[in-house]
C-alpha cells in the first residue's frame, strides 16, 4: 500500500494540545507521512495562558519550501491551518500552483461573527484566493461568511441556509466543503458536508458540550484531510470522526483535564487506528490496485 505524504502548514505551539501538536499523532494514526511547515512559533496557545511568546515564521517557510522543491519530492496534498499574514497565504498558493499539489484548507481567521485579532480585510481576501483553489475547505460559520462577504447571521439558520452557504463556497471554487461548529440547539452541534462533484449535501449532528475545548478544529482537519488523501469518501468517515470527537471530549471532562491543555484523545488512538484501517480496507475492497 502506498502511504501519502503531505505538507502540513500550521503553527507550532509549545504548550497545549493544539495546532501541529495535536494533529501529528492523528496523521500518524491514519498512516499519513507529514512534512511540517511551521507558520508561527508560540510558547503556548493564546487561549488562557498569559505571556505567550509569538514569532511569525514567514522567512523560515520560504527556506523550508525552497529546500523541499529542490529535492523534487512528491506530495499528495498541502494541508493548511493557522496562517498569520497574507504573505504566508501567497507563498502557499504559489508553491501549490507550481508543484501542482492539491490544497486542503482550514481557513482559520475568526469565530462567533468576528475576525481574530490582528487579521484584516486584506487577509480575508488572500484567504478567499486560497479557498478558491482548494479541493477541500473546513471553515466554521464565521469563516464561511467572511469568505462569501456575507454578514454573520443574527438568528439561527435552517438546514437550507447551510446548504446555500456550502453552495456559495463551492461556487467560489472549493470542490468539497465541510462546514463545522454549527449551533443547532442547546443540545446539538452540527457539521455540514457538501461534495460539489456529486452535488451531495448532508447535515450531521452530534452532542453539544457547554465547555469550550481548544484544538477540536485541528483534530477534525487532521482526520478528514487524512481520509481525503487516502481516497476515502468523507460521507463514509464523518460519522466515525464525530464519534471519536464525542468520546474524546467526554473523557477529557471525566479526567478533569485542564481544558487549556486541549482534548485528551490519547485513550482512543488505538481504537481509531483499527477503525480507520477497517474503513479503508472496506472502502477500497473493489480497488485492488490501491491496496497492492
Amino acid at each position: 500500500m502506498k502511504h501519502p505524504r503531505i505538507i502540513f502548514a500550521n503553527s507550532m505551539t509549545g504548550l497545549g494540545r493544539v495546532s501541529t501538536t495535536t494533529a501529528l499523532p492523528l496523521f500518524a494514526a491514519c498512516q499519513v507521512e507529514v512534512a511540517v511547515l511551521p507558520t508561527v512559533l508560540l510558547s503556548s496557545h493564546t487561549g488562557g495562558f498569559p505571556g505567550t511568546y509569538v514569532q511569525s515564521y514567514t522567512q523560515g517557510m520560504q527556506a523550508f519550501l525552497r529546500q523541499w522543491q529542490s529535492l523534487q519530492l512528491d506530495f499528495s496534498a498541502m494541508v493548511t491551518g493557522y496562517l498569520r499574514e497574507s504573505a504566508q497565504v501567497d507563498l502557499i498558493f504559489d508553491f501549490a500552483n507550481q508543484e501542482k499539489i492539491p490544497l486542503l484548507v482550514d481557513p482559520i481567521m475568526g469565530d462567533r461573527g468576528r475576525l481574530y485579532a490582528g487579521f484584516t480585510k486584506s487577509f480575508v481576501q488572500s484567504m478567499q484566493k486560497l479557498a478558491s483553489r482548494a479541493k477541500l475547505i473546513l471553515p466554521n460559520l464565521t469563516e464561511a461568511c467572511l469568505l462569501l462577504n456575507r454578514p454573520y447571521p443574527e438568528s439561527p439558520l435552517t438546514e437550507s441556509d447551510y446548504q446555500e452557504i456550502c453552495l456559495g463556497l463551492h461556487n467560489l471554487g472549493a470542490e468539497t466543503i465541510v462546514l463545522t461548529g454549527l449551533e443547532l440547539s442547546d443540545e446539538q452541534i452540527g457539521v455540514a458536508l457538501y461534495e460539489g462533484e456529486k452535488q451531495y449535501f448532508q447535515l450531521y449532528t452530534t452532542r453539544k458540550f457547554s465547555q469550550h475545548f481548544f484544538g477540536t478544529g485541528d483534530m477534525v482537519t487532521a482526520l478528514l484531510a487524512s481520509a481525503w488523501v487516502q481516497g476515502l469518501s468523507l460521507e463514509i468517515i464523518l460519522l466515525a470522526v464525530l464519534d471519536f470527537m464525542d468520546a474524546s471530549l467526554e473523557r477529557t471532562l471525566e479526567e478533569q483535564v485542564d481544558l487549556r491543555m486541549g482534548v485528551y484523545y490519547q485513550p482512543f488512538l488505538g481504537e481509531w487506528v483499527q477503525k480507520f484501517q477497517r474503513i479503508m480496507e472496506e472502502y477500497h475492497e473493489k480497488d485492488k490496485s490501491y491496496l497492492a
